[in-house]
């Protein structure tokens, strides 16, 4: 640590200087209120560059095999979006009835402490169903502009997988294979509309999603089963006009007695 008095370089950690024997200030402290706060803004845009994807970690690099991801079916349409909404007007009520009990109890006149502990307890599951509510209100705007197309992929809530609307069938997408450079498990995140699979051990190993072919393969899987379905009904109805009534079978015997 150099002295600010004699510019002697002294021992790290010294608190006063070998030389001159003046007090040592570390350059943190001798910083402005203003230069740590952009010190400070700069740590925290570092940690958030390693914490998020950058468009720099994004140039030239491979595609997963969209055999690896696994698309697990959710529901339909109709379901995702009654299911959100329900979630969103109960987070809503919830809100509204702890304003009313917060008001009640302010006009109420008991145990002080009793009441003030109670309006923080009702004030905290007011706090949690506002945050609830916002959430929701977003995953429902989010959920009802994906259902206007046949095709979307969005992730809808943070630190969950997205979610792929493919047909009328909603689908959860997770990395069902290990990282194929070191074999820690993988996550999916979203950076600028694209999907990549990030490396849980090494957020420098990265594989890019082309949703589009998930799109297909499930828009082929669900035309193999319509017709699979479709092959199956036919069959049943020709094996129901096979099926000979009794009035068919005594046609038969008389026409049987005929002929001898």
């Amino acid at each position: 640590m150099q002295c600010p008095n004699c510019r002697h370089e002294n021992n790290e950690g010294s608190s006063f200087c070998e030389k001159c024997g003046a007090q040592l200030v570390s350059e943190k402290k001798r910083m402005s209120f203003f230069e740590r706060r952009q010190a400070k803004e700069r740590e925290r845009q570092y940690i958030l560059s390693k914490a998020s994807l950058q468009a720099e970690d994004l140039e030239n690099i491979p595609d997963i095999d969209m055999g690896e991801v696994e698309a697990t079916t959710v529901c339909d349409k109709v379901k995702m979006k009654r299911s959100t909404a329900i979630k969103f007007a109960l987070s809503i009520i919830v809100v509204a009835v702890c304003i009313g009990l917060i008001f009640l109890l302010g006009k109420l006149q008991f145990n002080a402490t009793a009441r003030v502990a109670l309006i923080f307890v009702v004030f905290v599951v007011c706090a949690a169903g506002g945050a609830y509510a916002i959430d929701n209100g977003y995953k429902l705007r989010v959920v009802k502009a994906m259902c206007k197309s046949n095709f979307a992929v969005k992730k809808i809530s943070y630190g969950k997988p997205p979610y792929m609307l493919s047909g009328n069938t909603f689908y959860s997408l997770n990395i069902k294979t290990a990282c194929d450079i070191c074999g820690a498990t993988m996550h999916i995140e979203e950076y600028n509309g694209e999907f990549i699979a990030v490396c849980d051990a090494d957020r420098g190993h990265l594989r890019r999603l082309d949703c589009s072919l998930l799109n297909k393969n499930k828009l082929e899987e669900n035309t193999e089963a319509q017709i699979a379905q479709q092959n199956t009904a036919t069959d049943t109805q020709k094996t129901d006009s096979i099926v000979e009534t009794p009035q068919d079978i005594e046609k038969e015997n008389e026409n049987n007695q005929i002929e001898e």
